[in-house]
């Protein structure tokens, strides 16, 4: 057994969110990487090592330009979920919709699914996913957090999604 401390990332910024030991010893972790050009924009980052650290892989998803990643799960077929959010470059919001990522094994997209509340006309969603599980039927529930719109008292609610094994939903619930 021994001890190692590893960095990884790029000359940008790179913050990790969520940390997971996978099946093989290794881990996988995720996080966001911030490219310092004219939109200052985010993406979704992911990184695999080995059980002493080191780095097998890493991928970047870019969604809608503004894009984090907060949880992160291996799922049964030995693919990963990822939950976070997405928002425009350019975007005031928190986060705009909460984005939902399948990849394969070697951390290879697979499909995203993002939901959005449309009760708003004037702002999209301003919704997040905070945690993800893979549930018995194959499909996901994720957990997150809905903010009010602005212009009132700002308000936060707790925000359930529980999609099919594709990342369709099938319901949501706010608290």
């Amino acid at each position: 057994d021994s001890l190692w401390a590893k960095t990884y990332g790029g000359a940008d910024y790179d913050f990790g969110n969520s940390v997971q030991q996978t099946t093989d010893g290794g881990f996988i972790i995720l996080g966001e990487t911030y490219a310092m050009n004219a939109f200052s924009s985010r993406d979704v980052y992911l990184i695999k090592t080995d059980g002493n650290g080191v780095q097998q892989w890493d991928q970047n998803f870019d969604l809608l330009g503004n894009d984090v990643g907060y949880s992160i799960q291996q799922t049964t077929d030995g693919g990963y979920i990822i939950t976070g959010g997405t928002s425009p470059p350019i975007s005031t919001l928190v986060y705009s919709d909460v984005c939902l990522i399948k990849t394969d094994g070697n951390g290879v997209q697979q499909w995203v699914q993002t939901y959005g509340d449309t009760s708003s006309i004037f702002i999209p969603g301003n919704l997040y996913g905070s945690q993800v599980q893979q549930t018995t039927d194959g499909g996901f529930i994720i957990g997150g957090t809905k903010f009010s719109p602005p212009g009132g008292t700002i308000t936060a609610d707790f925000y359930l999604i529980k999609t099919d094994v594709n990342g369709d939903s099938l319901w949501t619930v706010s608290y």
